[in-house]
């Protein structure tokens, strides 16, 4: 298939379509994207970031001065999205991008009010820490579907409203998007790490809502590697009365593994002294590799390489499984770069336990192809949505709430 292609850089060429992706809700204009791409040099982290940050200010200035308060509203969403674009490849150590986050953060939460958006900024005790969280209310105060929503490697709390919140709200639904340990505000201003045992922050979130709501239907929604939290924190927590993959993630060493050459994988995984030399001699010219070995370093706390992949390997599934016992819907791409397909079936048969399972594949003929559907989010909430109304129960559940 024959697409409009934004960049020679893969990585670059991905996270554009991404930064565009979310123009369904208010988070992207094609104009303003492709304005910026054709600025930024090939393979040039640091091209990336000043032109990203330039068009942000470019619409944010526009927004502040519209009278119009939609307009206000729809313009800050576009420049706090293209601030999130403009911090995706900085070093964690760049003190740029804790700046560049709490700007977009205002942004964001200037342009919800802009728009009338019902939502609060919660912050949820979790051990010594907080996790941050945002919480949208529907229209409909009788309305008691929960869609509890989180994202993966690398995905903000804002950016979580553009993917799934908005959504789920012009459907009727309340919304709770968090970050947990590795993400956003826990991992930047508490320096917690990625936790593989993810039903400890999840069961903090879960009891936090239940002062807030008691749903009929209690839905989990794990976005990237998301897919891979939210399934393990299922497996132990029998509050969700569903769970939904979107898309499939393996353990992260997986989905590390995949992209290098077989007939090193197993020194990869063991890391001699040479591979130790090699990654980063590789990592010059490959940005995504680059950025993804340094982002996988900071996000699971690790500082070497060794040290990371001993950080990933409890991320796997085949020990939990088969206790999940709600019903489960598990989507796939069938041009996913990050992990092999296939992995997502195996992953589906070993679900036991659950009420129901069912597997959808996104195909290239329809254009939802790519890792999480990039570029075609309608789709994907369409089929999500479809399949959370066909569990929606008439009456109300007895609460699994203490």
């Amino acid at each position: 298939m024959r697409r409009i292609r934004f960049s020679r850089t893969p990585a670059f060429d991905f996270e554009a379509l991404r930064g565009l992706w979310t123009a369904a809700y208010d988070g992207g204009d094609f104009g303003e994207v492709a304005a910026v791409m054709a600025r930024v040099r090939r393979g040039d982290f640091e091209s990336w970031y000043r032109e990203w940050s330039a068009m942000a200010s470019t619409v944010a200035e526009r927004g502040h001065a519209y009278g119009e308060p939609v307009s206000r509203g729809t313009a800050l969403l576009r420049a706090a999205n293209y601030l999130r674009q403009a911090e995706f490849f900085l070093d964690p150590a760049d003190p740029r991008r804790t700046e560049t986050a709490a700007a977009g953060r205002d942004l964001f939460d200037a342009g919800l009010a802009g728009l009338g958006v019902d939502a609060s900024r919660v912050h949820i005790p979790y051990d010594d820490a907080r996790l941050e969280a945002l919480l949208l209310r529907p229209a409909d105060p009788g309305a008691r579907t929960v869609m509890v929503v989180q994202g993966g490697f690398d995905s903000t709390l804002e950016e979580l409203y553009f993917m799934f919140g908005a959504a789920a709200v012009r459907r009727g639904h309340w919304v709770l998007m968090f970050t947990g340990p590795g993400q956003g505000s826990a991992l930047r201003e508490h320096g917690l790490p990625f936790t593989a045992a993810w039903e400890r922050p999840t069961r903090a979130v879960l009891d936090w809502l239940s002062g807030v709501v008691e749903p009929r239907l209690l839905v989990g929604v794990g976005i990237s590697f998301g897919g891979h939290l939210v399934a393990r924190a299922a497996a132990s927590e029998p509050r969700y009365d569903g769970i939904v993959l979107y898309d499939y993630f393996p353990g992260m060493l997986t989905a590390f593994l995949h992209n290098v050459p077989r007939p090193v994988r197993g020194a990869f995984q063991r890391m001699p002294w040479w591979m130790r030399r090699a990654v980063p001699l590789y990592g010059r010219f490959d940005a995504q590799a680059r950025w993804g070995v340094g982002n996988a370093l900071w996000t699971f706390g690790a500082g070497t390489l060794p040290g990371l992949i001993d950080a990933m390997r409890p991320f796997d599934d085949r020990a939990w499984a088969g206790g999940i016992t709600a019903d489960a819907l598990v989507l796939l791409a069938e041009r996913e770069h990050f992990y092999d397909p296939a992995l997502g079936h195996d992953f589906a048969a070993r679900l036991t336990g659950a009420r129901s399972v069912r597997v959808h594949t996104f195909t290239e003929a329809d254009g939802g192809h790519r890792h999480c559907q990039n570029g075609a989010l309608q789709q994907a909430h369409e089929v999500i949505f479809d399949w959370v109304h066909g569990l929606t129960r008439a009456e109300p559940v007895p609460s699994a709430f203490p």
